[in-house]
């Protein structure tokens, strides 16, 4: 699909969630919406029961599942569904975000700005640190989407500003920038960071990736498993690692 009816999906969806469920309640909600409309229209091959679990699309071949965040939560359901079926991870990462913030007293939009804060596919270690026992199997794939989004968020957080500690009214996908598959162990090269070394610390992947250092140590296991890199020696305190 093109990136114009990715768009035309998200207008259709959300409009339809807004009338049913009324603006401020979806969060999270409409973006996954969004996904499984634009990944699989027919509605039919959308919720199927699989054993005692559901799929959010199954094609009578393929699983596909959705997943904003919460890995840790799909872990038994992962189990059951590549024991039987080819399984694609969906993960949806923001890409160009605005934040628009809104007075919670009246409403209103009182500031609108884009977010400096860049993707870093790195991040996804977070997540894939929940399913390790399951990230080399064969009939396992992922499928990474860079969403443009608008995110509103109340200021009503704990500082001045009221920026610190608040609540998010809602996040709202625009457009599809681009997307990466994750086909097999090999395709997880693509966590490397740019002109790494080939050797390195964690130190030197975290400052490339430009992710903390516990992103990194969780990716640097991940990277492990998947027979990317290992580890040959130590620099002072820290190990040393090099791309096989």
């Amino acid at each position: 699909m093109t990136e114009p009816v990715f768009e035309d999906i998200c207008a259709k969806v959300i409009s339809r969630e807004h009338e049913s469920s009324g603006i401020g309640t979806l969060n999270e909600k409409s973006l996954h919406a969004v996904l499984k409309e634009y990944l699989e229209p027919d509605n039919e091959k959308q919720e199927i029961k699989i054993g005692s679990f559901v799929a959010d699309i199954f094609d009578g071949e393929r699983i596909t599942e959705i997943q904003t965040r919460n890995f840790h939560g799909m872990k038994k359901k992962l189990a059951y569904f590549l024991e039987r079926y080819p399984v694609t991870i969906v993960y949806p990462i923001p890409n160009e975000k605005y934040i628009n913030w809104i007075d919670p007293s009246t409403g209103e939009i009182v500031e609108r700005r884009k977010s400096p804060k860049k993707p870093h596919p790195q991040e996804m270690a977070h997540e894939l640190i929940h399913i390790l026992p399951y990230i080399d199997h064969p009939n396992l794939s992922l499928r990474i989407l860079y969403i443009d989004v608008e995110d509103y968020r109340l200021k009503n957080g704990w500082d001045k500003s009221g920026k610190k500690g608040s609540q998010r009214y809602e996040r709202i996908p625009k457009s599809l920038a681009g997307e990466k598959i994750i086909s097999s162990v090999r395709d997880y090269t693509y966590f490397l960071p740019d002109d790494l070394s080939e050797a390195f610390t964690s130190k030197e992947f975290s400052k490339k990736a430009h992710v903390t250092r516990t992103c990194t140590g969780r990716m640097l296991y991940i990277l492990m498993k998947t027979g990317i890199i290992k580890r040959i020696g130590k620099k002072g305190r820290e190990y040393i690692y090099a791309i096989i």
